[in-house]
Formats: structure tokens, sequence, C-alpha cells
């Protein structure tokens, strides 16, 4: 789905009486209802004109405008400019993450403005492109501007933008949408400035806490169950339907608990931007694919609340380590890791890594081969690392790491796809899983 596909599917038109406005949808984890986002004033209006209304007053529309939304209830921020409409729920809304406002970005609203309400414009909506100026944490506020400016020889800011209120302020990245806040109000009432403002979407949660009600955590973040219908595909045989079959009690262990331990060391390099590629199917299943490698060869999963996993080996305990990476090459992660993050490296560290795009030639590097990678980082970052006190040419300061790839599994596992009895295979692809934690080729 296009980027532009993904605005019109996500927003709403909502009227109320003789109010309206725009909004947004949002699928928490459940199939009982979905969300609506949106400006409280949309609803009960402004100080200069306020209304009463009730329930069955809401109306809420899809982009065409032709299809109504059933409206079960609604809710108000106590302090904020904010409302959720909780809605039957509405199947295929397209999984969003919501982000912290980020100063100096480009973000995207797509809405109904009033201007568009002639017979042939009312059911198009607006793309209205922005950039972000500043956050202002204190008073859950961000503060934007119309690329160009809208306002006009025919029409001021405050009529051009009317009817906008309550779209979602989107960051656009990689073919995503994230949520970052929800547009409120002009930062003067005329328009002056063409400054906008809008609330952090992280307001919105504290809506649904009062009302114990799903926070704004997509569906694909909050259960591994689809990933693994995924992640084994490409074994053959029954080999497919054992490791399923094992990661089964992985289901008890959420992407979320992951992303809340990990954060930006998701990735290499590492990203600050953590929500950039959560809703990469490829990223989770390859956690789904190593929990079940861990699971079927220690009986035991790691803590949600301390999301490590220690393996015993007879000489020295030692951590498992997973990355996610654009880079096509194992090398070019392990050179990144010593330059860039070295004091992350821990003694024995057995570090998988899941590439985005690629299938890499060389799927491992043990401790010997680590060590002759290492020596090929130029001397500039070196020099970087010395004036840190590290000397990466000293024998002493090379931490016995080694790599492999995600994949190196299933290459493995393949030798043993023609056996068809499934306790021996079982115990083959334990033994086989076993082997390369203890001896990475």
């Amino acid at each position: 789905m296009s980027i532009n596909a993904r605005y019109r599917e996500i927003a709403v038109k909502i009227k109320c009486i003789d109010f309206e406005g725009s909004g947004c949808m949002f699928q928490p984890f459940t199939n009982e209802f979905s969300y609506v986002i949106t400006a409280r004033h949309c609803l009960e209006g402004t100080n200069e004109n306020p209304q009463s209304f009730e329930k069955k007053d809401i109306e809420v529309f899809l982009h065409n405008l032709g299809t109504k939304i059933t409206v079960l209830d609604y809710y108000f921020h106590s302090k904020y400019d904010l409302a959720v409409i909780k809605v039957k729920y509405i199947e295929g809304i397209p999984g969003t993450l919501i982000t912290v406002p980020k100063d100096n970005v480009e973000v995207g609203l797509y809405g109904f403005p009033h201007l568009l309400n002639g017979e042939d414009t009312a059911e198009l909506g607006h793309l209205l492109e922005c950039k972000t100026y500043f956050n202002y944490p204190e008073q859950n506020l961000l503060e934007f501007r119309a690329i160009p400016d809208v306002s006009n020889l025919m029409n001021s800011v405050n009529k051009t933008l009317s009817g906008f209120s309550g779209s979602g302020i989107f960051l656009k990245s990689d073919n995503n949408l994230f949520l970052m806040g929800i547009f409120t109000q002009l930062k003067e009432e005329d328009g002056a400035y063409g400054a906008l403002l809008g609330y952090d979407i992280s307001s919105i949660n504290d809506i649904l806490l009062e009302n114990q009600l799903p926070l704004l955590i997509p569906e694909e973040l909050l259960n591994f169950e689809s990933y693994i219908e995924t992640a084994f595909e490409s074994n053959e045989g029954y080999i497919q339907s054992i490791l399923k079959r094992n990661s089964r009690p992985i289901l008890d262990l959420a992407p979320n608990d992951i992303v809340k331990f990990h954060n930006e060391k998701l990735y290499v390099p590492y990203n600050s931007f953590v929500e950039e590629e959560l809703l990469n199917p490829k990223l989770w299943e390859g956690w789904a694919s190593l929990l079940t490698y861990y699971y079927m060869e220690t009986s035991n999963l790691p803590n949600k609340s301390n999301f490590k996993l220690i393996r015993n080996r007879v000489e020295y305990s030692h951590n498992i380590k997973m990355y996610f990476t654009r880079e096509k090459r194992l090398s070019t992660c392990i050179m990144d890791l010593f330059v860039n993050n070295y004091d992350d490296i821990e003694l024995n560290d057995l570090i998988i890594i899941n590439t985005k795009n690629s299938n890499p030639g060389t799927k491992s590097y043990n401790k010997d081969k680590t060590k002759r990678i290492v020596r090929k980082i130029d001397r500039a970052d070196k020099e970087r690392l010395v004036e840190k006190g590290i000397d990466i040419d000293d024998p002493e300061k090379l931490t016995d790491v080694e790599f492999i790839h995600i994949d190196l599994f299933q290459d493995i596992f393949s030798k043993y796809d023609e056996i068809t009895s499934l306790p021996e295979l079982e115990e083959k692809l334990k033994d086989c899983i076993k082997e390369v934690f203890n001896n990475v080729p």
C-alpha cells in the first residue's frame, strides 16, 4: 500500500450536530472495537460556541464518506483538547505505530477541510504537508507549519484549515506512517505566523488508561502468533512442523517486551528512531526463530522485564544477543559494533544477526574469524577507539565474540529433511542447535 493510500485508509470525517472535523483510526489489540482519535472540540464545540450532544449525535465516516461507522462510546481527556471515539470493529485498518515528537522533521496531515465541501470535492479529503519546529514537553504540545504557507489572497489560514482539526500528525519513513500527535488548533487564533499546534499522541494513552482500555500499541507488537506461522516456512518436510510445535511456549512473550527492554539496541547500527522497522515482519520472524531455538536447547525463556538470553556452557555462561540490520554482510555489522558500541560487547557474547534485505554468503564468524575482521578496521576508527582507552590491536582487549546469521540454522537443518521419524528428527534438530551454539563454524 502506498503512503498516500495509507493516509486515506486511516482518515475519517467527523460530524456532531453543528461541528465537523477530522480524525484518524487506530486498531488496538482487540477485535471487539476500533478507535477514532480526534480533537475534543469536534464533538462539544468551542468555548465561544459550546454545544450539548449525545452519543447518537456523533457521526464518523470513512474516507470515501459513503461508509458510516457505528459509534459505541466516547472519552475525553481531562485537560487537553483530545477525544477517543470507540467504534464498531473495522477490519483491515493499516497497522500504525506511535512515536515521540521530533523537531525539524517533515510530517503530514490528511483531513477534510470545509473548503472541499462542494458536491464534487466533499469526499476527496486533502493531504497537508508540514514540518515540525518545536516540541513543548511540559505542555505535551508540538508546533509545526504547513509547507508551503496555506494562506493566500482569497483565504486566511483559519479558513483554509477549518475542518482539519482532529487530524493525525504523521511522520513518514520507509513507506510507513508513525502517529506523532493530533492537530487541534492554530497557535494564534487568526493564523498569524502560520504556526499550528497539536498534542503529543502519548496523551491519548492517558484517556485509555483512565477508562481501562487497550493502549495505542498495535496488534503486531502484542503477539508472536502470526510470526510463528511464517518464521519457519522455508524449512522442508516435518522440520517446519516440529519447529512450530516447539515455538508455542514463546506465545507467553510479546514483541513489545523486546522493544521495551532493548530499544535502539534492536538494530545495527543503533537507531534512536526505534519505531522505524517495528512493523517489519522479518524482524519478528527472526526473534520467533531465535527464541524457539533457545527454548529447544535450554528449556528456558527470558524474563519479560529483563529480556536477556543467557546460556550455560561447560567453561562459562554467556549472552546471546540479536540485531536486525540493513547491512548486506556480517563483517560490516561486526566492525560497526566494535567501532561504535564496544562497551556493549561482553566477553563470550554470541551475537545473532538478522538482515533485512540480504542472504549473506558468509553466515558465521567464530572467535578467530571475528578477530581477523576486527583487525581490518581502518586506522581512523582505531584511533578514535584509542582516545577512549581501547586498543583493539591488543589481544587482551579483543573480547571473544562470535557471530552467526539467523538463517544458518535452517541451512544446517536441511540435511535432516528426509528423516520421517518425528522423535528422531526432533532430537537431531536439538543437537544441531546445541552444536551451532557451542561451536560456531
